[in-house]
């Protein structure tokens, strides 16, 4: 028993110290341990979100060029339209002179062009009007396969001069072709039927493209005067703010 004494002390003497011993490696492990876990992990982040951004950058991408196709197949489009509709307006009217309404109606009938055409005629001389005038108006043009759109007001006279007069001598002539086509209905005892209607506008061509002349002609005017409104109310809103003498004052007040 008393052999036994000591080494019972000497162990109690052994735990009591290391209760009070700082646990120096313990943290070092749990240290190295947290480091060797956060690092891989920042790097997958780091990876994540590189893997997301050039998605979307290629999403971008994707939707831009997208939009290219569309807008130059659009274009495309109108262009080969506008074409079709020009060479028709030169069959109609094949010289800058004037050679009456009877020539032009001699046209029209060989032609045989239905109102919807007539009002394309229409809607492309009012285009040309508007660029040959000098007219704020749009252009689209595609290169490299990128749609680019400018704002043009560049007179043509030659070209004003060529188309200047060609609604109204249409009108005319669509007038002249109404009331031979309404007699001769009237003569044979028959109705306006539905092609009638779609095909000739039921006797009445040029009642339609001369709606759409005005249609077209109000638009436009409708447009230069919200332009002429929107500068006038900027150069009021200039005005105005220059006669304050106070900045400040202007400012703190109801008006403003």
């Amino acid at each position: 028993m008393q052999l036994l004494l000591p080494i019972v002390l000497a162990a109690n003497a052994c735990s009591f110290a290391q209760a009070f011993t700082p646990p120096i490696l313990t943290s070092t492990v749990h240290s190295s341990s947290g480091s060797s876990l956060v690092a891989p992990l920042h790097s997958s982040v780091k990876s994540d979100a590189e893997r997301l951004l050039a998605k979307a950058r290629a999403l971008r991408e994707s939707v831009k060029e997208s939009e290219d196709e569309l807008h130059s197949t659009l274009i495309n489009k109108k262009a080969t339209k506008d074409a079709a509709t020009d060479k028709i307006i030169s069959c109609l009217f094949p010289t800058a002179e004037d050679d009456g309404i009877c020539a032009l109606c001699d046209r029209l009938r060989k032609k045989r062009l239905a109102s919807d055409t007539l009002v394309q005629v229409v809607e492309r001389l009012h285009e040309r009007e508007v660029a040959a005038k000098g007219l704020e108006h749009v252009e689209s043009s595609v290169h490299h396969n990128e749609v680019t759109f400018n704002v043009v007001a560049e007179p043509n006279e030659a070209e004003m001069e060529k188309i200047q007069g060609l609604v109204n001598r249409l009108i005319e002539a669509a007038e002249v072709l109404d009331k031979e086509f309404i007699e001769k209905k009237s003569e044979c005892g028959e109705t306006i039927t539905h092609a009638d209607m779609m095909h000739w506008g039921g006797g009445d061509i040029a009642g339609i493209i001369k709606d759409k002349a005005n249609e077209l002609g109000r638009e436009h005017d409708e447009q230069f005067q919200k332009r002429l409104e929107s500068f006038y109310d900027a150069a009021k809103r200039k005005h105005s703010r220059e006669e304050v003498p106070d900045r400040d004052s202007w400012r703190d007040g109801d008006t403003w």
